[in-house]
């Protein structure tokens, strides 16, 4: 049986995350992966600004259909991350895709109150994912891994952080709302482009997991959101080493 010192540690930096299920494309379902993204009314199809050919639709959440305890991850809307897979121009190296702020993806959050718009049209891109929409969550719990905590807690001995990783996993790896990143590199959340403060994480988007894509060698790519703007969102991503 462990301490009761390392129990209350442990209790306290756990946090919820959440495991998306997708099945086949439903007509009219808000919250995907893939597919046709919702745009506001008289919007084009947003598009990369490297080769500014349209982005695919990687994932749209739409804030209703959030676990009802993390309802407010984000704001109440519907959360969109495009990512251009252009590969004729390269744009994943060109354009610095696995850069926050880069011009070859693009996170946002349509508020509520401009989401009454329409699916946008298809528009021809090579090798689109086939839709799958989002039917339920699966509950984690999840904790910081090794590199984070120490981070976190820099005045904790590493024998203690040591310790703490050995009776607990890693966060949980996968496409995952809220709970700890899953680093498959370093530590790395990026400051906000407005107020230059730390930005957290609201979603994990791991290679081939629900969609057939690779984030370069079978990364992982992370959606940020500032704190105090919610409508300044990014996304990076890491290659495993």
């Amino acid at each position: 049986m462990l301490p009761e010192e390392i129990k209350h540690k442990l209790s306290t930096l756990a946090r919820p995350g959440w495991r998306p299920r997708v099945g086949p494309a439903v007509p009219g379902a808000r919250s995907k992966f893939g597919g046709l993204p919702l745009l506001k009314t008289d919007e084009s199809w947003p598009c990369c600004g490297h080769c500014h050919q349209p982005m695919q639709l990687f994932v749209q959440l739409d804030s209703q259909d959030l676990p009802v305890d993390s309802r407010a991850g984000f704001g109440d809307g519907v959360l969109q991350v495009f990512y251009c897979t252009n590969g004729e121009e390269d744009c994943e190296v060109l354009g610095h895709a696995h850069l926050p702020f880069s011009d070859a993806n693009l996170v946002r959050v349509i508020p509520r109150q401009q989401a009454d718009g329409f699916d946008a049209l298809p528009v021809g891109i090579p090798d689109a994912f086939t839709e799958q929409a989002l039917t339920g969550w699966q509950r984690v719990t999840d904790f910081p891994d090794r590199q984070e905590m120490a981070a976190l807690n820099d005045d904790v001995p590493q024998g203690m952080v040591a310790l703490l990783q050995a009776h607990r996993p890693a966060p949980q790896p996968g496409d995952k709302f809220l709970g700890w990143p899953h680093w498959v590199a370093e530590v790395d959340y990026p400051s906000c482009s407005c107020c230059q403060k730390p930005m957290k994480f609201l979603f994990q988007i791991d290679s081939t997991d629900t969609l057939p894509f690779w984030f370069g060698n079978s990364g992982c790519a992370y959606v940020f959101q500032c704190e105090s703007n919610l409508q300044v969102l990014t996304m990076s991503w890491e290659g495993r080493p």
